[in-house]
């Protein structure tokens, strides 16, 4: 299992956690609310009928803001999708990273085969050693749903075809990623050894 679900599946259980412990206070602890006896004024006069309300509220938020996380830790997988070959037309910067690594919107021409080539966005997440190399003309294998063509997922990019670079300048891209704090002392060595087992 990657970190990132790990993370994610602690962080859902602290706060499943956290919320079973104030419900546990606010009902059947020392100090919890009681409710025999009393009026709905009573309790609203009292502050204690607004906190009522607390628990649910927290989930009913905290589902809404995780759902585009989930969505991108765990896509949909797209049954009976269609293979083709796709064309980038335009990258840009969503401005979400996960485990470190950007995610990235492209603006696709989908040529599938025996088809009539469309458009469409989709959103992917790749190396930070490679969103440098992700530009137009860049090629890319897809799987798209053929009943909602717009829905679809990256398998591969072939950024090495889209970019020619020599070892050198690599190696200089390279060094000023590291420079600039943008890659672990590892990721430079990793991608150092692979640009120097290309020569």
């Amino acid at each position: 299992m990657k970190p990132i679900r790990v993370v994610f599946l602690l962080s859902g259980i602290i706060l499943i956690a956290s919320l079973g412990f104030v419900a546990y206070q606010m009902f059947w602890g020392p100090e919890h609310i009681e409710f025999a006896g009393r009026s709905l004024s009573d309790l609203l006069e009292s502050g204690d009928l607004p906190s009522l309300f607390v628990i649910p509220l927290v989930l009913i938020i905290s589902a809404i803001a995780m759902i585009s996380f989930m969505r991108i830790i765990f896509p949909d997988q797209i049954k009976d999708g269609v293979t083709a070959h796709a064309e980038v037309l335009k990258v840009w910067d969503t401005g979400v990273s996960i485990n470190d690594n950007p995610q990235v919107g492209l603006l696709l021409e989908v040529s599938p085969p025996g088809l009539i080539p469309f458009q469409a966005e989709t959103k992917t997440v790749d190396s930070r050693l490679n969103v440098a190399l992700e530009q137009q003309g860049v090629t890319a294998e897809i799987r798209y749903d053929p009943q909602k063509p717009k829905r679809m997922k990256v398998l591969t990019l072939h950024i090495l075809g889209a970019a020619p670079t020599g070892a050198a300048s690599r190696m200089e891209e390279l060094n000023d990623l590291r420079d600039k704090g943008l890659i672990t002392e590892e990721e430079y060595r990793q991608k150092r050894e692979d640009i120097l087992k290309a020569l």
